[in-house]
């Protein structure tokens, strides 16, 4: 086995897409050796991503307690399980294990997991507070944290290309006005602002937030905790988001460009297929 010297260096990922500062200056020096040891299991790289999901889960279940220091280990282990999530990475790289149902399982591990963060920490705060507005609070950020607008148009491509032979789904007719641009990438840098909304960035914000709750008491807020503010904060603005999202998706019809997008590299990559020289000659 290499050294952790080594090891970085063979399985280091460009970060070409993630703006992070946390991901790149932080985590990334932690996950490594944390990835030299799963190197020395026999865990695969999915078996990794299903470990993180359980851990951040765990992590998210524990910000009920109305304790502190109970909230704590659950931030702790949340922060431990984002360490994992870059572990799989890193593993799947080194055993050549890098697959579709990789990034699949992934992101249904985020979609699991963040959720269960903001509720988790909603039930926590009302279990000390008696808050009762931050229960619906959780329960907004949780629910709009979901990204069914980006799933939402990724089942309508599916349909499209499903039941394409259906009129009532044939892109051709339904799709009126000729295709010309694309939609947004995501390799643009997000303002700060945006970032802060973003995991797992929203995460290192409740950790402070947590921290400062234990150090500040509640007294000097007028009865309400930073946590509490946090809340109200992503209650708030997370749905608009998620909303404003939606409109975009709607007004810029980046589903019928998203489609148009995915066909044109099909045929691509089939052109290109047919061209490449035949090796076994």
């Amino acid at each position: 086995m290499e050294s952790i010297r080594e090891l970085r260096e063979k399985i280091s990922k460009s970060s070409v897409a993630h703006f992070a500062p946390a991901h790149d200056k932080v985590v990334r020096r932690i996950s490594i050796y944390f990835t030299w040891l799963l190197l020395h299991t026999p865990l695969s790289a999915n078996a990794v991503t299903i470990l993180q999901t359980i851990v951040g889960a765990a992590g998210a279940i524990l910000l009920i307690s109305p304790e502190y220091l109970t909230n704590l280990l659950g931030i702790f282990l949340l922060q431990f399980g984002y360490v994992l999530d870059c572990c799989d990475g890193e593993v799947a790289r080194y055993r050549k294990q890098a697959s579709v149902n990789g990034v699949f399982l992934d992101l249904i591990g985020h979609e699991i997991v963040i959720p269960f963060m903001y509720m988790g920490l909603a039930l926590g705060e009302y279990l000390r507070t008696a808050h009762f507005e931050v229960l619906l609070l959780g329960f907004t950020t949780a629910l709009f944290s979901l990204r069914f607008d980006i799933s939402a148009m990724f089942q309508t491509v599916n349909t499209l290309f499903m039941k394409a032979e259906n009129p009532s789904y044939n892109f051709d007719s339904l799709q009126k006005d000729t295709i010309t641009t694309t939609t947004h990438l995501a390799t643009s840098k997000p303002s700060w602002f945006r970032v802060l909304f973003r995991y797992p960035e929203s995460m290192n914000v409740i950790t402070i937030l947590l921290i400062a709750d234990i150090f500040f008491p509640v007294d000097l807020l007028g009865g309400y905790t930073f946590i509490y503010f946090f809340l109200l904060c992503y209650g708030i603005l997370v749905p608009l988001a998620r909303l404003y999202s939606i409109y975009s998706i709607f007004s810029k019809s980046d589903v019928a460009k998203r489609y148009s997008e995915i066909l044109k590299r099909s045929v691509l990559h089939q052109k290109d297929a047919h061209k490449s020289p035949d090796t076994n000659r």
